[in-house]
């Protein structure tokens, strides 16, 4: 049986092309050092960055509020699997992926909580 994510990857993207738009675990905690200090991914555990990765590159699916709903619910249940204090390193994250706005549509779509939210802007936030 083939999921609705699944269906959705298959019908957009081939196989080639997927390889090609995937972000690297390299390329994220590279783009969130440049953006929030070189420190900033110190907490992360070998956990917190697979469910980072993972997150990041779902967020080509969900770039729009119209979205299938299972894809917030995915990325919610995947951001969860981080520990608490590390989650707002994925919400900085789909700024890498998509927009600064995308951030809160995504976070509040996928109905993660307001407190793991970082306090902290990225350095070129507007």
């Amino acid at each position: 049986m083939v999921s609705v994510v699944e269906k959705i990857i298959l019908n957009r993207l081939t196989e080639s092309e997927m390889r090609k738009a995937m972000k690297t675990q390299k390329e994220i905690l590279k783009w969130l050092q440049a953006n929030l200090g070189r420190r900033c991914t110190a907490p992360l555990t070998s956990t917190d960055c697979y469910a980072l990765v993972t997150s990041v590159n779902l967020c080509n699916l969900i770039g729009y509020s119209s979205a299938p709903p299972e894809l917030f619910v995915a990325y919610g249940a995947i951001v969860r699997q981080m520990q608490p204090h590390t989650r707002g390193l994925a919400y900085h994250a789909i700024a890498c992926e998509l927009d600064w706005p995308h951030r809160d549509m995504i976070w509040d779509l996928a109905r993660l909580a307001d407190e793991d939210k970082p306090k902290c802007k990225c350095a070129f936030e507007n």
